[in-house]
């Protein structure tokens, strides 16, 4: 569809933001549907996410996606942001509401939602490898569909402490904290019914990393996940798989987040599926 006078401006703020795939697949959802809107992605430098934020307004963007590292850094600047949002303490979806700025948090949302495509119900107990705002964010939600105890592993252990205490009062689930090291993770993992990894160890380019040396303690039924979409099959799902146990990438994940991005700004229900197979042709 044209650019014209009345094309609305949608983007990304973020920096980096040169390898996201978000433009890609936005711009392609909106023409597909014939939807005068255009999505640009913006590196906003370093200090001037203020600034930034208050061009939404005055450029009358109809919203932005937020990526790091101004997920929280957005939040003083918004006049409301939703209930998801306040319980992870970072935003990823930004709304021009006629001039009020509302952040919101769809990483949860998106990551069960993915789960529940795959048609995996979680239950019992969740391992994080990670204890970022991912992690947050997706241990928060998981809390809300029953998952009864979290445990949170991170090379820093007062990352996952600190993690873990942010949620305390928050959801209903057990919550625990560890130092990332082989036998205390082989014990935890074991005992779990998902282990998600959030972490950025095996992200394109460094596809031969994985955050764990094997996962032989494994039970069958445990599901095994990344956040990673890029490559699809990391290294880590790669020995899931090898097991034969159930593994999910970061593809639904990612794809659900941006449809409900569209729903939050544009009221509208994307194609889902068509969405997945633009991106999984771009990434095969």
């Amino acid at each position: 569809m044209p650019v014209n006078a009345n094309t609305r401006c949608l983007g990304l703020f973020g920096n980096p933001v040169a390898h996201s795939l978000s433009p890609l697949l936005h711009n392609y959802t909106l023409q597909m549907m014939g939807l005068n809107y255009v999505y640009l992605p913006f590196a906003v430098p370093a200090g001037e996410i203020k600034g930034a934020v208050n061009a939404i307004r005055s450029l009358n963007f109809c919203g932005v996606n937020v990526t790091i590292p101004y997920k929280e850094a957005v939040i003083p600047y918004l006049d409301a942001i939703s209930p998801e949002a306040e319980a992870c303490g970072a935003v990823n979806v930004i709304s021009n509401e006629e001039g009020r700025l509302r952040g919101y948090n769809t990483d949860g949302t998106g990551f069960t939602a993915a789960l529940r495509e795959e048609g995996v119900a979680v239950r019992g107990s969740a391992l994080f490898i990670g204890a970022g705002g991912a992690a947050r964010s997706l241990a928060w939600a998981l809390a809300r569909t029953g998952v009864e105890r979290l445990d949170f592993m991170d090379i820093k252990l007062e990352k996952a402490e600190n993690l873990a205490a942010s949620l305390a009062g928050s959801v209903g689930a057990a919550l625990a904290a560890h130092g990332m090291n082989k036998g205390r993770f082989a014990e935890l993992a074991a005992a779990s019914n998902i282990i998600i990894n959030c972490s950025p160890v095996g992200m394109y380019p460094h596809i031969d990393q994985s955050p764990v040396a094997d996962l032989d303690m494994l039970q069958p039924g445990t599901v095994v996940c990344d956040i990673i979409y890029n490559p699809l099959r990391t290294k880590f799902l790669s020995m899931g798989q090898v097991r034969g146990l159930k593994t999910v990438n970061g593809l639904p994940m990612f794809v659900h987040q941006a449809a409900l991005s569209l729903e939050i700004w544009l009221g509208i229900k994307p194609p889902v599926g068509q969405m997945k197979e633009v991106l999984r042709r771009e990434l095969e």
